[in-house]
């Protein structure tokens, strides 16, 4: 029978290692599938403009887990992650090596990018309309890099939308423009874009499915720790 409520809901195992490879200390515990995760899954539906989970970070913070969040909140280290998928399961593995994330671990996350930044900027003195640049100072980005435009509640830029997926480009390393594809960004066709009001305007890179908090983890820099998470959509 097709099911009429959809949901997503997932688990994780993390097992430590010690320096001989042994086993000493197995979790697992359930996962927070975040509302940045279930509008990721949704755009896939409809295209590909965002790269495929396929990372996986862990922290140290043990702020609860909640739905708004688009990041861990003290992220120690990210490591690529292999995903399989079984009808409605999704697997990501990863292993984070001697050396890797060591400490007090206590939180972790599945994205879509190797890294994430998230940079705010002042719409009334951070947008030019004449030239389409918006000024964020020491932005880190690259030509091509897909990212997220919130408004943060403020009004929105006209030419975007709020929760809409653009392409830097990068003018200088202290200014960017957007453009509506990869092809645009690389040929430096910006989108037409004009200032409103407000500081909460944010460029977010990276998409975070899920987080997760645990009891901690000890890790030191000779031990290992493997995570096995499964998402189930349904």
């Amino acid at each position: 029978m097709l099911q009429e409520n959809i949901k997503l809901t997932g688990r994780l195992s993390i097992k430590k290692y010690n320096e001989k490879g042994e086993l000493v200390q197995t979790k697992e515990v359930p996962n927070l599938v975040v509302t940045s995760g279930k509008e990721f899954i949704a755009s896939r539906i409809v295209g590909t403009t965002l790269g495929a989970m396929a990372y996986m970070s862990i922290g140290d913070d043990n702020s609860t887990a909640v739905v708004a969040q688009t990041a861990l909140q003290n992220e120690l280290a990210r490591v690529s992650a292999t995903n399989s998928l079984s009808g409605v399961q999704v697997t990501f593995d990863a292993t984070f090596g001697p050396g890797v994330g060591t400490g007090s671990l206590v939180e972790a996350g599945i994205f879509n990018t190797s890294g994430s930044s998230v940079k705010s900027f002042d719409a009334d003195n951070d947008v030019t309309d004449s030239t389409d640049v918006i000024n964020i100072n020491s932005h880190g980005f690259t030509t091509g890099d897909v990212v997220t435009y919130t408004d943060g509640g403020s009004s929105t830029i006209t030419g975007l939308a709020d929760g809409g997926s653009y392409y830097i480009i990068a003018v200088d390393t202290n200014n960017v423009k957007l453009a509506t594809s990869s092809a645009n960004a690389a040929l430096g066709t910006a989108i037409d874009i004009t200032g409103t009001t407000g500081l909460t305007h944010k460029l977010t890179y990276g998409t975070m499915l899920c987080r997760t908090t645990f009891p901690v983890i000890n890790k030191s820099a000779v031990e290992t720790v493997a995570i096995s998470w499964v998402v189930t959509v349904g």
